[in-house]
């Protein structure tokens, strides 16, 4: 997966992780998917019903750009019928745990708007 030059590069074109990493969560679905990931393997119709919203081919892409990554692991399960499971790598662990701070901060800063 690539992600748009002009995401991860600064003005005076220098790779800038923290920029690669926004860029990363910066597309839709991907944290959702890290997130439903932390609590452990999915099956691909059981992680779309749990992201909500995601369209097959979406979903089935941003996977593929995770799994090219490294964040994802993808296994077929060879039963009748088979089925894929998919599963955060310990790169993908070590990202959903950055994700958790997030979490953390936004239960401290943004609480529930008010009726």
């Amino acid at each position: 997966m690539v992600l748009e030059h002009k995401l991860v590069f600064t003005a005076d074109d220098t790779y800038c992780p923290v920029r690669a990493t926004l860029a990363l969560l910066g597309q839709k679905w991907v944290p959702h998917i890290i997130y439903e990931l932390i609590k452990g393997k999915r099956r691909f119709n059981e992680l779309a019903t749990l992201v909500g919203g995601c369209n097959s081919r979406t979903l089935r892409d941003r996977l593929k750009n995770l799994e090219e990554l490294e964040i994802v692991s993808r296994r077929i399960v060879a039963t009748m019928p088979p089925w894929v499971e998919y599963e955060l790598t310990g790169k993908g662990r070590e990202l959903a745990h950055a994700l958790s701070d997030l979490e953390a901060w936004g239960h401290r800063y943004m609480a529930e708007p008010a009726s």
